[in-house]
């Protein structure tokens, strides 16, 4: 009997010391498994070798240009320049935002902003103080806008937008306006500006940038997530959409408290504004469509050339005379009349000739942007009550957006994980602030007071504040929470996805990370 026993308790501690070991094997083969998995997602992280070629030719072209330019301007471009710092920190925060980019789901904006940020604060000198570095970064921010507002429109969707009417302006108006409030309220009560700094801000700070993440949102929709009610075509558009809405608004604000004249004019002129530009729009969109002909071989290069020239005339004119808003408007109308009417005869909307022209022209312009905004975060003018203050303002107007985005989507018959959804995708905001950050203290008035001159400073840091924050949050939440807040419908039908009236592929988006993770061994549109 006792043999008996001592063979059961032999055979238990065989068990036990089996069991033992089956579970450290395994354990060590998860750990074995995740360094793999670690170190695949590093190689592919990698640049292929078409992407080599393509940065080295990109090197290339830079020092040709570099050293032409050394025969027109001599010093000016020397190393210790202003310019040359200029744009040395443009190629730094081109580099630094896309291998950001390729090693996490932040999207580059965030890396070129930052960058920014960084040489102003820690690099020896303020290229800004020398004039023709600021004229340089002066003109830029007038062509940033014909760019960014001709390439939006050109992807809209109005099929979508005229069949699903008060989904789409509901989304994009709505957050804004409460957001715009919430900011003035808040800006008020914890920064002590005045009502009208206030509605400034919130007007800036209220637009959304979708092009951080509608890419990911078409990524999604590709796998058959969210197509029930068709989420990346609603997050697209309203997007669109709430820049304009933007554009319009923001530019009568602007033109309101900083162009002196009398009340009446300034009411009038602000009813005549978007109406102008309207007007504008339409009409150079027509031209646009009619000349050249159609046919011809060279139709693409003029049409490009027209909206742009067209958008420039309109952009320096609406400034000189004062009528903030009418140029955005008439650019993002001509863009999307244009469109309409070209793919009426063949080409297709996101997906015609002109489009890729301002794509390359948005990835050329795209780093001189964010990083040169970034470079208005000027550290030293803030206090930590200051910035605690200014992180407060942020993040409860942005929590009062996400909550009337999301009732929203419950009152256009989204589901409760769908609505959520759609307000984290409200979170960023990048471009259309980028564009404004200095908007402030150029158009204030000469004889401004000392508190108006430091609260139109102010402007800058927290708009640059605003975009590191937001752009951050946006890109994680939304890449983080899809899977898991977005279902597939099995009613629809796979050949259902991918319907012709539709947004593009995320490569016609800026979504630069989905055209390397194809290229690599496993791929600003810009809905602003």
């Amino acid at each position: 009997m006792n043999d008996i026993n001592r063979t059961d308790q032999n055979d238990n501690i065989r068990q036990n010391k089996a069991t033992t070991f089956e579970i450290g094997f395994k354990t060590r083969q998860d750990k074995q498994k995740g360094r793999e998995s670690i170190l695949i997602k590093l190689l592919s992280a990698i640049p292929s070798l078409v992407e080599t070629k393509q940065y080295i030719g990109v090197l290339i072209c830079g020092l040709t240009l570099w050293g032409t330019s050394w025969f027109l301007f001599k010093d000016a471009v020397l190393p210790g320049s202003y310019i040359f710092n200029m744009s040395g920190v443009v190629i730094a925060g081109y580099c630094f935002g896309h291998a950001l980019e390729r090693f996490t789901t932040i999207n580059p904006v965030v890396g070129m902003t930052f960058m920014g940020a960084l040489y102003r604060n820690l690099g020896p000198t303020n290229f800004l103080e020398n004039s023709t570095a600021n004229s340089i970064d002066f003109h830029l921010r007038r062509i940033y806008p014909v760019i960014i507002l001709t390439k939006g429109p050109l992807s809209w969707n109005w099929e979508y937008i005229k069949n699903n009417p008060v989904k789409v302006f509901s989304l994009a108006t709505l957050p804004w306006i409460i957001e715009c409030l919430s900011t003035a309220f808040l800006a008020h009560i914890l920064l002590n500006y005045q009502w009208k700094w206030g509605l400034h801000l919130g007007a800036i700070l209220s637009s959304v940038s979708p092009a951080l993440i509608v890419p990911t949102v078409v990524a999604l929709k590709e796998r058959g997530l969210g197509t029930k009610h068709e989420i990346a075509l609603l997050v697209g558009n309203a997007g669109g959409l709430d820049t304009a809405f933007t554009e319009g608004i923001f530019g009568v604000t602007n033109s309101a408290i900083f162009y002196e004249a009398s009340l009446t004019y300034k009411i009038i002129k602000g009813l005549l504004a978007i109406f102008v530009g309207i007007c504008l729009g339409i009409a150079w969109g027509v031209l646009c469509d009619v000349i050249p002909d159609h046919n011809d071989l060279y139709a693409p290069t003029v049409r490009s050339l027209l909206i742009f020239g067209g958008g420039m005339l309109v952009t320096y004119a609406g400034g000189y005379l004062g009528w903030g808003g009418t140029s955005g408007v008439a650019i993002m109308v001509c863009a999307g009349v244009a469109a309409t009417r070209w793919s009426r005869r063949g080409w297709p909307i996101n997906d015609n000739p002109v489009s890729e022209v301002y794509k390359l022209l948005w990835r050329i312009f795209e780093p001189m942007l964010f990083t040169l905004s970034g470079y208005f975060l000027d550290v030293s003018q803030l206090n930590t009550k200051e910035f605690c203050l200014i992180i407060g303002c942020i993040i409860s107007a942005l929590f009062l957006r996400m909550l009337t985005a999301f009732l929203v989507g419950l009152a256009n018959n989204l589901s409760i994980k769908e609505s959520v959804f759609v307000s984290v995708t409200w979170i960023p905001k990048a471009i259309v602030e980028a564009v404004l950050v200095r908007v402030a203290a150029d158009s204030i008035l000469s004889d401004a007071s000392e508190e108006d001159k430091r609260t139109a400073a102010q402007h800058a840091n927290i708009i640059v504040i605003a975009i590191l924050i937001t752009s951050t949050a946006g890109s994680v939440l939304t890449t983080a929470l899809g899977p898991i807040l977005l279902s597939q419908d099995s009613r629809i039908s796979p050949g259902d996805f991918y319907r012709a009236q539709t947004l593009s592929p995320a490569s016609s988006f800026h979504d630069s990370s989905q055209i390397r993770r194809n290229n690599a061994p496993s791929t600003l549109s810009i809905y602003l």
